[in-house]
């Protein structure tokens, strides 16, 4: 397994990785392709997409952060700052997890993003099903730290899950360095 910075070669395998485990919009090469930001992915031995991660500034909190405006005023304040990025994506396939995949993917994108930035977010995504967000640890054996816990956090966004099969009521545990 090696982790490489982010290559459109590998955008349709990214897209379908996200697709089949996060519940977030559709993605298509394309989104991919035009999301920027930086980004990193796990190969195996095939070439074939494993994990990724990704994360950008945040430059407009209310877009990146639409709903749930009253509760998350302290984390606009802390964005208006300083440099912030946001981690948009973590995702390791589930047959690769427990492998040191997702610390992998994050040590590389700590290093590259903790030198440019004052604070970064993430937005853990805590399954209706196990009642769990699978990469917590890695975030905080890295230094992040819980900042609030939020019930139907992804509700509002009117996405599909594939936690909760139809439109998503999970939970999010927000957490910050």
């Amino acid at each position: 397994m090696n982790i490489v910075p982010y290559e459109t070669k590998y955008a349709a395998q990214i897209a379908a990785l996200l697709n089949n485990y996060l519940p977030f919009e559709i993605e298509t090469a394309n989104t991919i392709e035009l999301a920027g930001g930086i980004r990193f992915l796990a190969v195996n031995e095939f070439d074939e997409v494993i994990g990724y991660i990704a994360g950008y500034e945040i430059t407009d909190f209310d877009k990146d952060f639409p709903y749930f405006q009253d509760k998350l005023q302290f984390l606009k304040d802390r964005v208006e700052e300083g440099i912030t990025f946001y981690t948009s994506h973590f995702v390791v396939h589930p047959n690769e997890r427990k492998k040191g995949i997702g610390k992998g993917l994050l040590l590389a994108y700590l290093k590259a993003v903790e030198p440019i930035v004052q604070t970064i977010i993430t937005v853990g995504w805590v399954q209706s099903d196990t009642k769990r967000w699978a990469a917590e640890r890695q975030f905080v054996e890295q230094g992040f730290e819980s900042v609030i816990y939020m019930p139907r956090y992804f509700e509002p966004y009117n996405v599909e899950c594939p936690s909760c099969k139809g439109l998503c009521y999970c939970d999010a545990h927000i957490f910050m360095k």
